[in-house]
């Protein structure tokens, strides 16, 4: 891959950017969220995070150990507060349908399951289609 001005070059795609900079893709995509993305645990060993997007609590991943000590609560907690300081008044996310330990979890948080869909993720390996329950919450003002 060439990184110069070049008329007839492709233009470089994030993925591109993050091989070129020895990034994996998990990185890769961290790095581009940083401003969007929590972090709970203490520095260098992490015990969860939680990312938003847009309108969207994107991604949630709390440790094994972490479970049950109100490190998942806290970080959707925070994350409805920063949705609500963005202007939006509706939150929504994705929960895999089968995952009914998730699903129990965000009713508990106050979400409710608005309906069922289907995701298309774009991974490395082509377009992947995922079964999902949509839940949504009122996270503001109007």
């Amino acid at each position: 891959m060439r990184l110069v001005a070049d008329p007839d070059a492709r233009t470089p795609s994030e993925r591109d950017l993050a091989e070129f900079f020895g990034l994996s893709p998990a990185e890769s995509r961290l790095t581009a969220a940083l401003d969007t993305t929590r972090v709970i645990g203490p520095v260098g060993a992490p015990l969860g995070l939680c990312m938003i997007k847009d309108d969207e609590l994107y991604q949630l991943y709390v440790a094994r150990q972490a479970r049950g000590t109100g490190a998942a609560a806290a970080l959707v907690a925070d994350a409805e507060a920063r949705l609500a300081a963005r202007g939006f008044a509706t939150a929504w996310l994705a929960c895999a349908i089968g995952n009914d330990r998730a699903a129990r979890f965000y009713e508990k948080c106050g979400w409710v399951m608005a309906r069922e869909a289907v995701n298309r993720l774009e991974t490395p390996a082509g377009v992947f289609e995922l079964a999902i329950w949509r839940y949504e919450k009122a996270v503001g003002s109007t």
